[in-house]
């Protein structure tokens, strides 16, 4: 049972709307997980701030509550107190911070450096066991060729030799 070109020809269209829904399905998925790592990077790269904004706060406040209720300073004082406490505590450590990341990067490159040389020094030395053993090889062979081409010097005059007819003193 032959198909006509009108199967035929729904096939292909099933076929073509199956691989269009499969390739959107893939694409959804792959938007899907560039949002999920999108969301990832960005609550690494706002934690730091998050942090530093939380412990500032609520050093603020707990200062400006022992300010005000337990030195007894107005309130104006206590939260101007308060926020100058938040200011330095947010801008220090935040400093302290950015120095410890700068160190640890520095750090890290130079290790970095280091691993770079250390692969760069093994490349060569295996280049250099590669071509020494390069010329090894090249020197056996040599010799192996010098010494079967004296084998075969020797050989063919001691076949000379045979071959000669030896000669007798007929006097």
């Amino acid at each position: 049972m032959a198909k006509t070109k009108v199967e035929d020809s729904k096939d292909r269209k099933k076929e073509l709307k199956e691989r269009e829904k499969v390739k959107k399905e893939q694409e959804a998925r792959l938007k899907k997980r560039l949002k999920a790592e999108k969301k990832k990077i960005d609550r690494i790269v706002s934690f730091p701030f998050k942090s530093l904004f939380f412990i500032g706060s609520v050093s603020g406040i707990v200062y400006c509550i022992y300010n005000h209720f337990g030195e007894g300073n107005t309130i104006l004082a206590s939260l101007l107190k308060g926020f100058l406490l938040f200011v330095l505590v947010y801008f220090g450590l935040g400093l302290l911070l950015l120095l410890w990341f700068f160190v640890l990067a520095k750090i890290r490159q130079k290790e970095a450096e280091e691993k770079r040389r250390y692969e760069e020094e093994l490349a060569r030395e295996r280049e250099r066991a590669a071509l020494e053993g390069k010329l090894e090889r090249e020197l056996l062979l040599k010799q192996a060729q010098e010494k079967r081409e004296e084998e075969l010097r020797k050989l063919r005059e001691s076949i000379g030799n045979e071959n000669e007819i030896p000669r007798t003193n007929t006097e």
